[in-house]
């Protein structure tokens, strides 16, 4: 008579020999499966279709899409996937997923960029200033938006420009050097004068430093445009630098001490697959 192991439920030990019978013969969840295990396990097979697990043991091993096998996943399970998977594909070894634009690998959400696309033509900046820029793909995408409108330029700031391809682009200029700096910021000064500017803030995540780049780069924007912190997700989902206070606590703290601005979740997260959460932020004075 088999070992009876009482601390683990009895559901819990069937979906898990189940599970290794169907890779140990290689076979997929079938009828014809479950009753060959049943026999040969001496379970009844209601004990195996009532099984709380069993749907998903079924998903895991069905010929569906991908939409059909995750229909039901929470919001929270989807927006990990997105991060592991496709967002930062190419760092936890699913390079082939990561998210590209033209080629150009791109850390954002195609939700975000269709935002960002449509902000961008709505408010018509004359510069882009994108503070982190990465491999450079989120300035191209950038730059082909302002391609397609026929007006307007990027301007990426980022403390290394190792990562960026060396492919140039009329629309993308670069400034090597700490977004914080006050040489940096004079220089994006003298290059913005009389501009009509956007902001987005993509670069260390940790509060304190989203804060100084909120307080130094919002001057820059005009009443109705956006100062985009992004990333604010990362408090939200307990992403790195948590648990040090993260994008969203700065922005947060900025909107309270500014009054210039509000966060505007109406327009700015409606496709609600999004790494801001109350980052868009709007300037109304």
């Amino acid at each position: 008579m088999p070992k009876v192991d009482p601390a683990l439920a009895l559901d819990k030990e069937i979906a898990q020999k189940y599970l290794r019978h169907l890779l140990e013969v290689d076979a997929v969840d079938s009828p014809d499966e479950r009753k060959a295990f049943c026999d040969a396990q001496g379970f009844h097979p209601k004990l195996l279709y009532a099984n709380p697990h069993i749907a998903e043991i079924s998903k895991l091993f069905s010929d569906d899409s991908n939409i059909e096998r995750l229909l039901d996943m929470t919001l929270r399970d989807y927006l990990a996937y997105h991060y592991y998977y496709v967002h930062q594909g190419y760092r936890y070894g699913a390079p082939e997923l990561q998210q590209r634009w033209l080629g150009h690998d791109i850390i954002k959400t195609p939700m975000d960029c269709w935002v960002y696309q449509e902000i961008i033509f709505n408010t018509k900046p004359d510069v882009l200033i994108e503070l982190g820029v990465m491999f450079g793909g989120a300035s191209h995408f950038f730059a082909s938006v302002f391609d397609m409108m026929g007006h307007g330029e990027v301007l990426g700031i980022d403390v290394s420009l190792s990562k960026v391809k060396d492919e140039a682009h009329p629309r993308i200029s670069y400034i090597e050097g700490s977004s914080t700096a006050e040489d940096t910021l004079e220089e994006v000064r003298r290059r913005v004068a009389g501009k009509k500017v956007m902001v987005i803030a993509d670069s260390d995540h940790e509060k304190n430093h989203v804060l100084a780049e909120t307080r130094m780069y919002s001057e820059f924007v005009p009443v109705g445009g956006y100062f985009v912190v992004e990333d604010s997700l990362n408090d939200v989902m307990g992403y790195h630098p948590v648990p040090n206070e993260g994008p969203k606590a700065a922005a947060v703290q900025f909107l309270s001490e500014s009054g210039k601005f509000v966060s505007d979740t109406r327009f700015g997260e409606r496709y609600i697959l999004s790494l801001n959460p109350h980052g868009y932020l709007l300037r109304v004075k």
